[in-house]
């Protein structure tokens, strides 16, 4: 194993690094699992955050990684920021990996991605609503395959994000050449249309296929784990 190598994991919104706990134990290769700013705290303490912060919080942490070389594994809105990610380590970055992500167009937001009139009313709703979806919406969209207690510790620990997570227009520049979509055929939140769309936009032809809802990484982990060992052995031999 090449000790100057590693995995980058980045969860969704509202999630943690704690949903990788289980999987990232069954990974052949050191790991980091990220978190976003400021985890498991109500909604005020994220409000004026900015897209860049994000960005900034996801950099240092990945610094202190201190790898040569790395892989990115994203996970729905984690792939927005894996874009930036992809432009300000491209010489480290050997591959990434869409699980259930979304990749916006260079310029275009999170919500941009979704079909008419979801793009358009999103923003709406985020500004009126807030982030965090009612604890049903989490159970159903989130936690369809999920255990009683697995579906209890994702609404228990939900966090509430900054508004421009969702709507900053992402600008980049770089892709990495080796890349692997994972489509979820279960997943409640995001359609497989969609799902196929992101694929198809970023050039992914390298797919595989779960049967699981929108958290693998709980539901399916020794399945997902064998897919990510396959890939990163391929891209790193």
């Amino acid at each position: 194993m090449n000790d100057n190598f590693g995995i980058i994991f980045i969860h969704g919104a509202g999630l943690g690094s704690f949903i990788w706990n289980v999987m990232k134990l069954l990974i052949n290769y050191p790991v980091l699992a990220i978190d976003f700013p400021n985890r498991e705290v109500i909604e005020k303490i994220n409000y004026n955050l900015t897209f860049d912060d994000y960005t900034k919080s996801a950099v240092e942490q990945i610094e202190k990684f201190n790898k040569d070389k790395i892989i990115i594994v994203t996970h729905s809105i984690g792939g927005c920021l894996d874009l930036k990610l992809t432009d300000y380590f491209k010489d480290k970055i050997t591959g990434f990996v869409g699980i259930g992500s979304i990749f916006p167009s260079n310029g275009k937001s999170f919500v941009s991605c979704f079909p008419f009139p979801q793009n358009y009313l999103m923003p709406l709703i985020l500004r009126i609503l807030g982030t965090k979806p009612p604890k049903k919406s989490i159970e159903q969209e989130l936690c369809n395959d999920l255990t009683p207690e697995q579906t209890s510790e994702i609404v228990k620990r939900f966090t509430p994000e900054a508004k421009r997570l969702y709507t900053t227009n992402v600008h980049h520049k770089n892709i990495a050449s080796k890349t692997l979509c994972i489509k979820l055929n279960n997943d409640k939140s995001l359609s497989l249309q969609l799902q196929e769309k992101m694929a198809k936009e970023m050039n992914i032809y390298n797919i595989a296929t779960l049967d699981s809802g929108h958290l693998p990484m709980i539901s399916r982990p020794k399945e997902l784990a064998d897919i990510l060992n396959d890939f990163v052995k391929n891209v790193i031999r």
